[in-house]
C-alpha cells in the first residue's frame, strides 16, 4: 500500500483536479496540529459541492467523505478561512514534476497561492502573487531555505521536470548518474519512485538491476517512459497499490478498476465516518425521535381513556336524565332529613334504599346506583 504520492501520482491527480477550477471555497477544516489534515469544500455552480483532502506530507485527492474535525479550528485554519474563504480557484498546478500542489485563488486581496508541499515534514503556505509568505503551516530551517512568515517562499533545489525531457536530456541524465542501479538513476534521478521506476523497466524490457545501459536501452527506455507520462488513464487497484493506469501486472494479482484516480485512492485511504457535527445532529434526531414516540405514545393513551370517560360519563347523563325525578325526590328528602338528623342516623333511615350505594359523610357524597 502506497505510504504517500508519488511525483507521477500527483502529475495524473493534478489533471483530475481541473473540475476544481472554478469553484469557490465554502469551508476549511483542519485537524490538530499533529495530523496535518485538511479538508477543503468548494461549491461549484452546476456541479455542487466537492472536497478535497490534503493530508501532510503524504496524499491529496478528491473525497466524497468528510472526516471528523474539531469544532474549534486550529489557528491556520482560521487564517485560511479568512484569507480564501469565498475565493474562487483560477488554477490547480503541480510545479514542475515535484511533489508541490499550487491552488491558485482570485480573492479580495488579490491573487492568493496555496503552496501544499507532498514531501519531507510536509507543509502548507499561502503567498502572494509575488510569493511573499502571507501565512503558513509552519516555519522550516533546510540547509537550503529557511521558509517562515514575512520573506519571500523558496522553493526547494529544482529537480528534473521528467514530462517535458527531450530523448537527449533523458540520456544525458542516464549516462552522468551516479547511482549504481538503473531503477535506482530512475527512481531518483528522475523522480519517479521504485514503484514506477520497476513499471518502466518491465515495458522497455530491461533488466532493473543493471548497472548502466547502452544507446540501445536509452532507445527503450525514453518511449517507454513517454507512454507511461502519456498513458490513457485507467485507475486501479492492483494488489495492496493503486495505479492513474493499467501496469504490467507480472505477478498476475487482483484488479479492480475505479471511475477516476481520485475515487480509487478515495476507497481506501478515507475514514468513511461522518463528521463530530453529523454524528451529533444524528444522536440529537434519534433523541428527538425517541422523545416525541414517547409523548406521542401517552396522548394515544390519554385518547383512549378519554373516549372510554366520554363513552361512560355519556351512559351516567343518560341514566341520570331518565332518573331525574327519582334523584331529584331523593336529594331534596335527604337534604331536609339531613337539617335534622346525625350522618349516623339519615344512613339507618335510608338503608333500605335502592337507589342508594352508599353515604359519605366525610367528604359529603351520596354514591347512586341507577
Amino acid at each position: 500500500m502506497k505510504s504517500e504520492i508519488t511525483s507521477l501520482d500527483l502529475y495524473y491527480l493534478v489533471k483530475e483536479f481541473q473540475s476544481l477550477v472554478g469553484a469557490r471555497v465554502d469551508k476549511v477544516y483542519e485537524q490538530s496540529e499533529d495530523k496535518k489534515e485538511f479538508l477543503f469544500v468548494f461549491h461549484k455552480s452546476g456541479s455542487g459541492k466537492s472536497m478535497l483532502r490534503i493530508k501532510l506530507p503524504s496524499f491529496a485527492y478528491i473525497t466524497e467523505f468528510k472526516q471528523i474535525f474539531p469544532e474549534n479550528p486550529p489557528g491556520f485554519c482560521t487564517f485560511l478561512r479568512k484569507h480564501i474563504g469565498g475565493a474562487k480557484i483560477k488554477e490547480i498546478r503541480q510545479h514542475g514534476f515535484e511533489r508541490i500542489l499550487e491552488l491558485v485563488f482570485d480573492t479580495k486581496e488579490g491573487e492568493s497561492i496555496l503552496i501544499c508541499e507532498l514531501f519531507s515534514k510536509g507543509n502548507m503556505i499561502l503567498v502572494d502573487e509575488k510569493l511573499k509568505i502571507r501565512g503558513l503551516l509552519e516555519s522550516q530551517n533546510w540547509q537550503s531555505r529557511t521558509i517562515r512568515g514575512g520573506v519571500v517562499y523558496e522553493y526547494p533545489p529544482a529537480q528534473v521536470n521528467t514530462p517535458m525531457l527531450s530523448e537527449t536530456e533523458f540520456s544525458e541524465i542516464i549516462k552522468h548518474s551516479n547511482k549504481d542501479l538503473l531503477v535506482k538513476t530512475l527512481a531518483i534521478d528522475f523522480g519517479l519512485g521504485g514503484i514506477y521506476s520497476e513499471e518502466l523497466c518491465l515495458r522497455a524490457k530491461l533488466d532493473k538491476n543493471e548497472k548502466k545501459v547502452d544507446s540501445s536501452g536509452i532507445k527503450k527506455l525514453f518511449p517507454a517512459l513517454k507512454q507511461m507520462i502519456d498513458e490513457k488513464k485507467k485507475p486501479n487497484k492492483l494488489g495492496d497499490d493503486f495505479f492513474p493506469f493499467e501496469t504490467m501486472n507480472p505477478e498476475k494479482k487482483e484488479i479492480v478498476f475505479f471511475e477516476s484516480f481520485n475515487k480509487a485512492l478515495d476507497s481506501e485511504l478515507s475514514d468513511k465516518t461522518s463528521t463530530l457535527s453529523e454524528q451529533n445532529k444524528i444522536k440529537e434526531q434519534k433523541t428527538k425521535q425517541n422523545k416525541t414516540a414517547v409523548v406521542l405514545e401517552k396522548q394515544k393513551e390519554r385518547l383512549a381513556e378519554l373516549e372510554q370517560s366520554v363513552v361512560e360519563n355519556q351512559k351516567k347523563g343518560e341514566l341520570i336524565y331518565e332518573h331525574y325525578t327519582e334523584i331529584k325526590e331523593l336529594l331534596d328528602k335527604i337534604n331536609f332529613d339531613r337539617k335534622k338528623l346525625s350522618w349516623e342516623d339519615l344512613k339507618k333511615k335510608y338503608k333500605d334504599n335502592k337507589l342508594i350505594k352508599e353515604i359519605d359523610e366525610k367528604n359529603g357524597l351520596l354514591k347512586l346506583e341507577l
